[in-house]
């Protein structure tokens, strides 16, 4: 057993570190901070990248919730912890003292299954801190999903605590059902008097006070040249070049990507403000209010929002809260709390219990229900303005590769996306649309909007990468990124910069994205010599028998020899993180076991691939 920390005054204390992309960590985090603070913990819940190491040991425990992204790796609201844990002045003591608890989320279907948190494991051992149990791999292919691992774990961790932090004579944990005290609320900014001055405080741009909030990502303000259907209409998909021109010059690379925060449509916020009967409150001024009367309580609501903004409560339904999301567990168990019907409450609060987690999948998740489709079914839950942030996810900004490099980036002032459209039809016959690419498709050219810049993408170019020759590999819109590097190296006119192209798409005709580029970057100089760029494609519905990009690897062992024997050359992956990147790399492997000779002995092409990963000239990027 660890040895029981020192933390003077700050006793019985947790703090709780999520690192994600989607909003999964987040959740599991929110979930962790309740169940703490029913055994009278108190907890804070933040962001690794927002949080120093030496406070660390300031609390009894530490819990993070960690998703894997990509291959492998942290999410970008934890990039810079993590790499603050890799420094070398760090020794094997700096962390002793600290005791923690970890919760990796990721998805089996991925070749590198949690890693991120299985390093964050190892690197917390190496410097001094001490694992209060075995650590929580959650797998969203697992029989319960994500949810099954983490509520078979938690019992196991509030077991462990119990045992090393007793609860002091008369004091039992908080019941289930008895709803905890909000750490933030919200309450009005002026006099409800002043409400008729307030119209313009809607939300008509989307560059309003609640997106520019206090993040530590800098954002800067573009405007939409350009928001072109490149699909045929009567294709089954609506696939976007969007274009998007900057005021002042922002440096990028291929690799970077766009991330956007979309808004809610005006129908939909109208229509939970119908349903909590809040009309009188829509358009007052509000703020925030932090209810702790702990010293130096943290001075954001989820890093975005800061205590002294002032916002309206459409505003922050349109722009802050996800109304459209698919409601987790923590969702039910928090408006149980906010209904007067028995058989209301009762069917929620069996939502969040573990032993009815099919009963959750089939109402919620496997027909993908929002939760503006919820509070239409619970129609006698009426939660109160004042704890809007409480209830509802945030909004949770969407990540877009650049699509443009070299000459097409006009010194920094442009960036080009292609934005697949998300639209489905449900197993309950309903259609369903993605929020941020909702929002895009109804964006008229001219609307200025904030963007954020992340420059940590998985295969982040440097001007010495370009110089390499390439096997590019993508399908579909997996083409945006690689076609970054394309142009980037393009612009730099080294004839031993060759790119070899392997695109596949369904159709020739349909979604065969910059056709047109391709053929004219292909063509061999004037003076004569090899083209810089080879192209091969794979149609899978052009033909009777489906064709991929990995049957064409097969088919053109020269070639992947060509490129693999030059000691320089990388491999770049792109695409949908399903079938296709281990299809790839399997068809890559049989590819260098047939073109590089009857020599190689069995799992040589594999020790090949390893190697490439480990010297970072096989990189993915896959969503």
């Amino acid at each position: 057993m660890p040895p029981p920390p020192q933390h003077g005054h700050n006793t019985r204390s947790a703090i709780i570190l999520y690192g994600t992309e989607t909003g999964n960590s987040q959740d599991i985090a929110y979930e962790l901070s309740q169940s703490l603070e029913r055994l009278h913990f108190t907890t804070v819940t933040s962001e690794p990248d927002n949080t120093a190491l030496r406070s660390l040991l300031q609390h009894d425990l530490v819990i993070f919730a960690i998703s894997t992204t990509g291959q492998g790796e942290f999410p970008s609201n934890a990039r810079k912890f993590w790499r603050n844990l890799l420094r070398n002045k760090l020794s094997s003591t700096s962390l002793r003292g600290v005791n923690y608890g970890l919760v990796g989320l990721c998805d089996s279907s991925y070749p590198k299954f949690n890693l991120a948190a299985r390093r964050l494991h190892k690197r917390l051992q190496q410097l001094g801190a001490s694992p209060l149990l075995a650590p929580c791999e959650a797998d969203e292919q697992g029989e319960e999903g994500t949810e099954g691992a983490f509520l078979a774990w938690l019992p196991l961790l509030q077991e462990e605590l119990l045992a090393q932090h007793p609860l002091e004579n008369g004091k039992v944990p908080i019941p289930a059902n008895e709803r905890l005290p909000s750490l933030w609320t919200l309450t009005e900014a002026t006099p409800t008097t002043n409400g008729n001055g307030l119209a313009s405080h809607a939300i008509q741009e989307p560059a309003s006070a609640v997106t520019a909030a206090a993040s530590p990502e800098i954002s800067f303000s573009v405007i939409l040249e350009q928001n072109d259907r490149v699909t045929p209409s009567e294709h089954w998909q609506d696939v976007r070049f969007v274009k998007l021109r900057a005021d002042n010059p922002v440096d990028y690379m291929p690799g970077d990507a766009l991330a956007i925060r979309p808004q809610n449509l005006p129908k939909e916020v109208n229509q939970v403000i119908e349903l909590l009967g809040w009309q009188d409150a829509a358009d007052r001024l509000l703020k925030l209010r932090n209810n702790s009367t702990a010293p130096n309580s943290q001075q954001t609501f989820d890093t975005i929002l800061s205590a002294d903004q002032e916002f309206s409560l459409r505003q922050l339904l349109t722009e802050y809260l996800d109304i459209n999301a698919i409601p987790r567990r923590s969702f039910f168990s928090k408006i149980a709390h906010f209904t007067d019907d028995e058989m209301q409450k009762e069917r929620a609060l069996e939502f969040t219990d573990p032993q009815y987690l099919d009963e959750y999948f089939d109402y919620a998740t496997r027909p993908r229900r929002s939760i503006v489709e919820v509070l239409q079914e619970f129609h006698t839950v009426k939660i109160p303005w004042q704890e809007a942030i409480n209830i509802f996810p945030v909004m949770r900004p969407r990540q877009f590769s650049i699509a443009s490099g070299g000459a097409l980036k006009q010194n920094g002032h442009v960036f080009e996306l292609l934005i697949a459209i998300v639209k489905y039809r449900t197993v309950i016959k309903r259609v369903r649309e993605g929020v941020c690419t909702k929002y895009l498709a109804r964006l008229s050219v001219g609307t200025r909007l904030n963007v954020v810049l992340h420059t940590e993408g998985r295969f982040h170019a440097q001007v010495s990468d370009l110089r390499r020759p390439h096997l590019l590999i993508g399908g579909g819109t997996g083409i945006a990124p690689l076609r970054s590097i394309i142009y980037e190296k393009h612009e730099l006119l080294d004839p031993q910069a060759q790119s070899v192209l392997f695109f596949g798409c369904r159709n020739a005709q349909s979604d065969y994205f910059f056709k047109d580029e391709w053929q004219e970057l292909t063509a061999k100089p004037p003076g004569g010599g090899e083209a810089a760029l080879c192209v091969i494609t794979a149609f899978s519905r052009d033909q009777k028998a489906k064709v991929y990009v990995q049957d064409r690897i097969r088919e053109q062992a020269g070639t992947i020899r060509d490129v693999l024997e030059n000691p320089n050359s990388m491999i770049i992956v792109c695409g949908s993180s399903g079938a296709m990147p281990k299809a790839v790399r399997q068809a890559l492997g049989d590819t260098l076991n047939i073109g590089l000779g009857p020599h190689l002995h069995e799992g040589h092409a594999e020790a090949i691939l390893v190697d490439l990963e480990k010297s970072n000239r096989y990189k993915q990027e896959t969503w």
